[in-house]
């Protein structure tokens, strides 16, 4: 409306002055105000257009960023809405997803694990010389955390290789006393075995070593105190005994008591976190002692066994290369056999060679003063891919040369060092023929 008012005004001008000019060809000083009079005009003109086109833009653009702000609120709330005010949750830079209180009182973090296997193992003599397949070794799914105050929490559920039935692995409630001191109630590995305190997504191999599966106390009902200041971290459990986790006070598999105790003491190295794996790669030498042992007793059962287990342990890592090397002892006390000593050592190197390939090999021996057995050595070597942060291939070769009648197994000590989860055929098998295994892994963790 103001242009077509603008215009009439101009077109009204332009005439008078026409009229006036024909007329009278009036004054100069009459033109000249004409002229300044018209001039005026077109500017107001052009800064009324130069306005429009502005509210225009302004106005297109204000939309567009409206539509902006609510895409950005709709996807914060699908994201979101199931949270408490106050809550947060995402993924850390470890890859775990987590959900916390925004003062950071209560925290969980969701992490699982899955390893599938191919195993092609050979016995000569056996029926089926050669046997293969593709084996699910380990799924587990874990929540832990803390709920403030110092308590602490973790629980996991694993799912049998065989059938695929789920069970409670592992369930505990911790407290932080201080800086220092700590303690853990409930089902958890006893603090024995170096290797085996190392989680399974941590191994150089496949999986851990025979010598370690044979003598490992595994996990147990237990009350455990922990310390650890600077250089030294000593831990000692209260528990039903070895490999008796889940057991009810009064069954057959729940000792009088147990006792374990177990000290580390870094030599070199910045902290206890590099101890948390056996591979090489670090940037500054590390080096770490240790040692446990482990008494129970047992009267409950129809054949009760009490007995005496030991272990020493190193592990030394220099730029590329990793060390480790342990010995293990067990004296059991029977009271419907003789009484047997056991001994076990393993070494093994691992090195790295890229940022993502490893070379890794191992020996080991285990020794049983069982009448009419012989001792069992066995080489593993094989290679490590880290393919990302939470995805790694692993291929290896295990050679086990038995002997003409392999090692028993150790009472209260594991014996499972033939076992299926290692992709070995168990004791006993005719012949007693040596056996290899290949063993291809490819390991997630979320």
């Amino acid at each position: 409306m103001q242009c077509n008012k603008v215009a009439t005004l101009l077109t009204a001008a332009l005439a008078a002055g026409v009229t006036g000019s024909s007329l009278a060809q009036g004054s100069s000083d009459e033109l000249q105000e004409m002229r300044s009079e018209l001039s005026q005009m077109r500017a107001e003109m052009s800064q009324l257009r130069a306005q429009q086109q502005g509210d225009w833009l302004n106005d297109a653009r204000r939309e567009e960023l409206k539509g902006l702000i609510n895409d950005v609120m709709a996807d914060a709330q699908a994201r979101g809405s199931f949270l408490d005010e106050g809550a947060l949750a995402g993924i850390d830079d470890k890859g775990k997803v987590f959900i916390k209180s925004a003062d950071g009182s209560f925290t969980m973090n969701i992490n699982g694990q899955i390893q599938a296997r191919y195993i092609w193992n050979n016995i000569d003599n056996r029926a089926d010389e050669s046997l293969s397949g593709i084996q699910m070794r380990r799924v587990k799914l874990g929540v832990k955390g803390s709920v403030g105050d110092g308590w602490g929490y973790s629980l996991k559920i694993e799912t049998n290789r065989s059938g695929g039935n789920n069970s409670m692995e592992e369930a505990f409630i911790t407290y932080d006393f201080n800086d220092e001191w700590s303690m853990l109630v409930g089902v958890d590995k006893l603090p024995f075995a170096r290797q085996e305190l190392i989680s399974s997504s941590k191994q150089v191999a496949v999986d851990r070593t025979l010598v370690t599966e044979f003598f490992t106390l595994n996990r147990s009902d237990m009350v455990m105190f922990e310390y650890e200041k600077d250089a030294l971290m000593a831990r000692f459990a209260l528990s039903d005994g070895g490999n008796a986790s889940w057991t009810e006070y009064n069954a057959d598999a729940s000792n009088d008591f147990a006792l374990t105790a177990r000290v580390d003491y870094m030599v070199m190295g910045d902290s206890f976190k590099a101890a948390g794996d056996e591979f090489g790669g670090v940037e500054n030498d590390a080096l770490y002692v240790g040692g446990a042992a482990h008494y129970q007793v047992a009267d409950k059962s129809a054949n009760p066994e009490s007995g005496l287990a030991w272990t020493l342990d190193a592990l030394y890592k220099t730029g590329g290369l990793g060390l480790t090397a342990a010995i293990f002892g067990n004296h059991t006390d029977s009271s419907t056999a003789s009484d047997t000593d056991q001994f076990g050592v393993y070494v093994q190197g691992d090195y790295k060679l890229t940022k993502t390939w490893d070379v890794f090999a191992r020996w080991e021996h285990i020794n049983d003063d069982t009448a009419g057995t012989e001792d069992l050595q066995a080489i593993t070597f094989g290679v490590n891919n880290h393919i990302t942060k939470n995805a790694k291939f692993t291929g290896d070769v295990v050679y086990i040369y038995a002997g003409d009648n392999p090692v028993a197994a150790g009472n209260f000590i594991n014996g499972g060092e033939l076992s299926s989860g290692l992709g070995l055929t168990g004791t006993g098998f005719s012949d007693a023929e040596d056996q290899i295994a290949l063993r291809l892994q490819l390991q997630l963790l979320f």
